[in-house]
């Protein structure tokens, strides 16, 4: 994927200098098509695991294709406290973990509510949280893309940390703080639901 974004797309990366080389790190972005966690995986030098849903891992060529990326399976909406494990394991070892809190693509490039995950993850291992984000993949559509070089911005923002639990700040509230993080990084017009009212 490397050389598929270096030939026929326009990568433009600004605070790469926020990456955290050694910390406990979970990364989150905005998503609007498959390219952003290859993107990612691209950008940062890490070690990763990536959360993906579930339903991709059903045929087994796709399972083996996702698995060898580092992708691992996550039941949207559904408190797994088996993939919960998993994560924190994932983040106490090292490895910096993925996460897009919308849990799907946004079909318009704009904001979508957010699931708690990636607030949850966060709140349990203390591990900072490094937002990024991602405008131009949008129009990586069809194939005649390729011809035309689309300009593709990544904005890393300041890697942060969520108060603990004992700060009774709630799941919800933590996950605006992690969007808020989000669209401080895109244009206006990709904040959607996360707009300043």
């Amino acid at each position: 994927m490397q050389t598929v974004f270096t030939l026929f797309t326009r990568v433009k990366v600004n605070g790469r200098e926020n990456i955290p080389q050694t910390d406990k790190l979970i990364v989150v972005a905005n998503h609007m098509t498959y390219a952003e966690p290859q993107l990612i995986g691209f950008l940062i030098k890490r070690k990763m695991r990536f959360a993906s849903k579930e339903g991709f891992f059903r045929h087994q060529p796709v399972k083996l294709i996702m698995e060898s990326f580092g992708c691992f399976p996550v039941h949207q909406g559904v408190a797994d406290r088996k993939t919960i494990r998993l994560m924190e394991q994932y983040v106490n070892d090292g490895f910096a973990l993925v996460i897009f809190p919308e849990g799907q693509r946004s079909l318009n490039a704009e904001l979508i509510q957010a699931l708690h995950g990636a607030a949850l993850i966060a709140q349990r291992t203390g591990a900072f949280i490094l937002p990024a984000g991602i405008t131009g993949t949008e129009n990586l559509k069809g194939w005649n893309w390729i011809f035309k070089r689309p300009e593709i911005t990544v904005n890393f923002g300041q890697p942060f940390q969520l108060p603990s639990n004992d700060d009774k700040l709630s799941r919800e509230d933590a996950t605006k703080l992690i969007m808020s993080r989000i669209s401080d990084l895109l244009p206006p017009e990709y904040h959607g639901v996360y707009a300043e009212k």
